[in-house]
């Protein structure tokens, strides 16, 4: 989609408003859909991860630590 976007704004017409219309129409769709793909994985990222007190847990120092930790909850 981002390569069809970038063709379509090298070769529209920007003296045709219909043409512009409709650029900008599907560029903001597009970005609308990127926005909620993001806004998405961010909550399920929450819901994923952000139950656990893994942060808050005293015995993990380090990185290695904590995907020990996670590997066990899995």
């Amino acid at each position: 989609m981002p390569l069809i976007l970038l063709i379509m704004l090298i070769f529209i017409d920007r003296n045709e408003t219909v043409y512009v219309v409709g650029f900008l129409l599907l560029l903001f769709f597009y970005t609308g859909i990127l926005i909620a793909r993001v806004l998405y994985a961010r909550k399920m990222w929450h819901a994923e991860f952000g139950k656990s007190n893994l942060g808050r847990d005293p015995s993990i120092n380090k990185m290695g630590d904590l995907i020990e930790k996670l590997d066990k909850a899995e």
